[in-house]
């Protein structure tokens, strides 16, 4: 790798609102994957929305045993909504270093993530952060105004580049696509509760009719 990839009033709380789809729908926050694999995994602070509310988002890369540090990736964040509902996307420190970039919106979710750090070590004194995983990627995304129904928000990535540097006394970096896990999670989107309040109304008035 070349130095330069571098939610008025309700009756039903929210926390019972929550319950009641958690019931019936699986949110992911993360792959949870083990070190010691090459591995990109997706956090999301609130796996859970009510209309209107926000999420941070973060990517994070990983690496195996007898590697030292994440040198780098190229990767696209794949979304079920496409670039709809997000919004501050950035590359976290102190993987923004030259030549990347958060990538571009687009219909599919973010295109071209670059993300990647230097190490120089020796005279140049600067040496790769270890950190495993390290936080390389971070955004924002807000749920709709109008939930009529809850819905998903599934995300996964598409990595075509992915080095470490193999030791901390060398600027050389080695490939891990082959043996890389892609990051997967979900975010779900569930209506206000006012709406389960209509919703549980209108089931008991069903059951008293019958």
């Amino acid at each position: 790798m070349g130095n330069r990839l571098l939610v008025g009033e309700s009756k039903v709380p929210r926390t019972t609102a929550v319950a009641v789809v958690a019931a019936a729908l699986v949110s992911t926050a993360g792959t949870g994957v083990a070190l010691g694999q090459p591995a990109i995994t997706i956090e999301i602070e609130e796996p859970v929305l009510l209309p209107g509310e926000s999420t941070t988002l973060t990517m994070f890369a990983g690496y195996g045993r007898g590697d030292y540090a994440v040198a780098g990736l190229i990767t696209d964040l794949v979304t079920s909504v496409g670039s709809q509902g997000w919004s501050d996307a950035d590359i976290v420190q102190p993987m923004d270093g030259p030549g990347t970039t958060p990538g571009m919106p687009s219909g599919t979710g973010y295109d071209g993530i670059i993300a990647g750090q230097l190490n120089f070590p020796g005279g140049a004194g600067i040496y790769a952060d270890p950190t495993n995983p390290i936080a390389f990627w971070q955004a924002t995304y807000t749920a709709p105004a109008d939930v009529p129904s809850p819905f998903e928000v599934d995300l996964s990535t598409m990595t075509t580049r992915y080095e470490v540097f193999t030791a901390s006394g060398s600027s050389s970096s080695e490939s891990r696509l082959d043996e890389l896990i892609e990051g997967a999670g979900t975010i779900t989107v569930i209506p206000a509760p006012a709406s389960f309040a209509v919703l549980a109304l209108g089931v008991a008035c069903v059951r008293r009719r019958r």
